[in-house]
């Protein structure tokens, strides 16, 4: 893993986001910056690097930055919230940078665009990161993040409306395990009868 931190002084933070990310094998040749910084907006973000490396996919870089702005600080701190909760805010943004991956120069560009200019694009954006997520076996954690966000912290009202909005509801994230758990168990009474 090409793996490096700026701003991130917090063990936890980079304990839980080194794990994070050794479970997401096609990013390890890739270099990934965790950056902590005044993010007014949101509470994490991820994004490819523009520098010369962003016109080749194979050697393109990525960076998850996560805010420390103090409105933010003030209703959550990162450092302080359960490990589950951390993980699966962190496979979240893993899973974009897993939807980068195959999109060219170009290709990445319409999709920021597209991101700033249709709410339709981020809702689609934002449940194929958890989708990313979820198939990397971070289902539990996604769960746990938005059970978190939606139920147990002090985030304000319009954060979590627009989680509501744009990502995958705890009802289709515990549909999808649910499926999942079948699918495990069919493939498992499939062998026991060969």
């Amino acid at each position: 893993m090409q793996l490096s931190f700026t701003g991130v002084s917090s063990s936890y933070l980079r304990t839980t986001f080194r794990d994070t990310l050794a479970r997401f094998p096609r990013l390890h040749a890739h270099a990934i910056t965790l950056r902590q910084y005044p993010i007014k907006t949101t509470t994490m973000r991820a994004q490819p690097v523009f520098n010369g490396a962003y016109l080749r996919k194979s050697t393109r870089q990525y960076r998850v930055e996560i805010s420390n702005h103090t409105s933010l600080s003030d209703h959550i701190r990162l450092e302080e919230v359960p490990p589950a909760v951390l993980t699966g805010w962190f496979a979240h943004e893993l899973g974009h940078v897993i939807d980068y991956l195959d999109r060219g120069a170009v290709g990445l560009i319409g999709f920021g665009l597209g991101y700033l200019l249709f709410p339709t694009f981020v809702t689609g954006a934002e449940r194929r990161a958890d989708l990313f997520a979820i198939e990397h076996g971070f289902g539990d954690e996604i769960l746990a993040t938005k059970r978190y966000i939606l139920e147990h912290s002090s985030l304000p009202d319009r954060y979590k409306t627009r989680m509501r909005r744009f990502y995958l509801s705890a009802d289709e994230v515990n549909l999808l395990l649910a499926q999942r758990a079948e699918a495990v168990e069919e493939d498992l009474r499939m062998d026991k009868l060969l």
